[in-house]
């Protein structure tokens, strides 16, 4: 069996040019685990995939797409809610059963619903991608049995499963977490499975998505930020939830030019304590904003797969606000006169952002 760990070579060109066809099953990983995959499309390779794992009853498999956009590649219709929910989890370890009315995916659905994901890794998404087709995955293992999660062993008792291989040469999480599984098509979410994502946490993003904001300390402009819209948000009654964070484990209290100038506001900020950013609250984000773009390199850093969800303040709120730049630089350590410039900037830029989620509930 071939393995292929850099799809950009010369020799994998090769394979797609001479070799590979939709028949074909294939090794790969998804970013927690090692799975055998084939052509959601090609029945003699999923009769294969059922026989080799001793299928005898029919059911559905989960269908890989690279991006979300392929969903209205293959005429699968979802709502503003359900969008939301997918910036948040998409890519990752969350798996959403959703209708095919259609009828497109019915080699691998059950009574016209399908299961899909945006799997984790970045390799397996440009392999999709590459060849342009969703795929099934599935683990490696024979139906009752445990799944296979060392590649030794796949190689040793498995190989003869798979056509090829496409595997990163380096990355790979050992561990075999299997994807919370959601049915999504009914007026209440259902979990069929929980999995690495804990059900309550998408049941709390899917009726109250969770906006983030996000500069350097967590003590002067995500704060005005995060309480101004707060008051937005519960002015105009709408579903969403607000917080703020930082990159620095300082636990330190609201600066006082901040809490001055929400409090000519209106607005009492003075419980307010400074939070460190990290994998947890990146992942019970929806919408994360950032004051500048150093701040989304970061966020980006220790989570590369949040991309879908990170955005400056500026450049999420619209083009003209990006002008000259995206940046809402820190006042840190000046005058007030230049916070009240800086709230100024957060302001105007927090109406558009309201409108937007206004928008986004309709």
């Amino acid at each position: 069996m071939k393995i292929y760990n850099n799809i950009t070579s010369r020799k994998f060109k090769r394979f797609l040019e001479t070799e590979w066809n939709p028949d074909l099953t294939f090794l790969h990983h998804t970013g927690n685990m090692y799975g055998i995959g084939c052509s959601a499309f090609s029945i003699d390779a999923l009769k294969r995939i059922e026989n080799l794992k001793k299928r005898t009853e029919k059911k559905g498999f989960i269908v890989l797409i690279p991006e979300l956009s392929w969903l209205e590649r293959y005429n699968i219709n979802i709502s503003s809610q359900q969008k939301r929910l997918f910036q948040q989890y998409w890519p990752g370890n969350m798996s959403a059963i959703l209708e095919d009315k259609k009828n497109i995916f019915k080699s691998v659905s059950e009574n016209n619903k399908i299961a899909f994901r945006i799997p984790s890794s970045s390799f397996l998404r440009e392999f999709l991608n590459k060849i342009d087709i969703t795929i099934i995955s599935t683990s490696i293992n024979k139906t009752g049995e445990e799944p296979y999660s060392d590649l030794k062993k796949i190689i040793k008792y498995k190989k003869y499963w798979f056509d090829f291989g496409v595997l990163p040469s380096d990355n790979i999480n050992k561990i075999s977490l299997p994807s919370t599984i959601i049915d999504i098509t009914g007026k209440e979410i259902l979990c069929l499975r929980e999995g690495e994502i804990k059900f309550e946490n998408i049941l709390r993003a899917y009726h109250n998505p969770l906006i983030l904001f996000v500069c350097t300390g967590n003590i002067c402009r995500s704060p005005m930020a995060e309480y101004l819209t707060r008051k937005m948000i519960k002015d105009d009654q709408l579903p969403f939830m607000v917080k703020s964070a930082g990159f620095l484990d300082i636990k330190a209290e609201i600066s006082v030019n901040s809490n001055i100038i929400l409090k000519e506001q209106g607005i009492d900020a003075q419980q307010h304590v400074s939070t460190l950013i990290n994998k947890e609250i990146i992942s019970n984000s929806w919408l994360i904003l950032t004051m500048q773009e150093i701040q989304k390199k970061n966020i980006l850093d220790i989570e590369p797969n949040a991309y879908n969800k990170v955005f400056t303040l500026s450049e999420y709120c619209g083009k003209e606000f990006c002008k000259p730049s995206c940046d809402i630089e820190d006042p840190y350590g000046l005058d007030i006169y230049f916070y009240r410039e800086t709230f100024k900037m957060i302001k105007s830029r927090i109406l558009a952002l309201v409108n937007k989620l206004k928008k986004e509930v309709k």
